[in-house]
């Protein structure tokens, strides 16, 4: 079965398999060289059909998560409509409560609650612990995470921006090339008798890997936009900061239900 690694790197789309620890791999006769993170690692099936297979399955998963990604904004347009046309029936200068959208549902809903929560914790100078309303158990588990993940991206995304990234490719386990790649060029390193076909399947990899750090990036302005959008909603000064753990967590959400989709029409 085909394999999808990222190693020294996280991936919060979910689309390869994490490695915390750098690798040392060379091609061919080359001594062996210390990689530098993070190293996107592809090994495939000696059969093509498998393996062509399952770079163009991998390359239609970062579509479909672009499409998602792409939809967000116009969703939560939306949502701040709804919401401030409600607002603007309720008195002067109260911020939303939990009780006002029951209409809404789903994602949407529990962002909204979410919303609420961190900005009444940020009016009181709190923590969500300290917020006096509303299930403060479960949005601190959400919200948490949600915030230390949403920092881990930033720093992944200033990393990879900042340096390029090592992508290998094997084919049953046998080291067939290895790319140095930027954001606008790679450079690459080819075993002794390559095939065309090999060539071809790395070049697809290395598709894969552009798609994914571009993703990553895709990812971060859809929060931070969204974020931005939410703040509209709040009363704390400098909400879209504020709001930025509770809009990853609600884009996290659309991702997941568009793998959920995909896995039942794949079983």
């Amino acid at each position: 079965m085909p394999i999808f690694e990222v190693i020294g790197s996280s991936d919060p789309l979910g689309l390869w398999d994490t490695s915390p620890q750098a690798v040392s791999f060379g091609v061919g006769d080359e001594n062996t060289q210390e990689a530098i993170e993070p190293v996107y690692r592809v090994n495939l099936s000696d059969n093509l059909e498998v393996s062509n297979n399952a770079l163009a399955e991998n390359l239609a998963s970062f579509e479909r998560m672009k499409a998602a990604l792409d939809q967000v904004p116009i969703q939560l347009n939306g949502l701040v409509r709804r919401v401030q046309e409600k607002q603007q029936k309720a008195a002067p200068g109260v911020s939303f409560s939990l009780a006002d959208f029951q209409p809404e549902s789903g994602p949407e809903a529990e962002l909204l609650s979410l919303l609420a929560i961190s900005d009444s914790a940020a009016l009181s100078g709190k923590g969500p612990e300290g917020v006096s309303f509303g299930l403060i158990a479960d949005a601190s588990a959400v919200l948490r995470p949600a915030k230390a993940k949403f920092e881990s991206l930033l720093e992944q995304v200033d990393r990879e921006v900042l340096h390029f990234a090592w992508v290998e490719m094997k084919i049953a386990d046998q080291t067939i090339a290895r790319s140095k790649v930027g954001w606008s060029a790679a450079h690459t390193i080819w075993i002794d008798a390559i095939s065309i076909e090999q060539m071809l399947m790395h070049m697809r990899t290395l598709k894969v890997v552009s798609l994914t750090r571009h993703l990553k990036l895709h990812l971060l302005l859809t929060v931070a936009i969204g974020a931005a959008k939410m703040a509209q909603l709040m009363v704390t000064p400098g909400g879209a900061v504020v709001a930025q753990p509770a809009v990853y967590d609600y884009v996290k959400k659309i991702v997941d239900q568009v793998k959920q989709l995909r896995s039942i029409q794949s079983a």
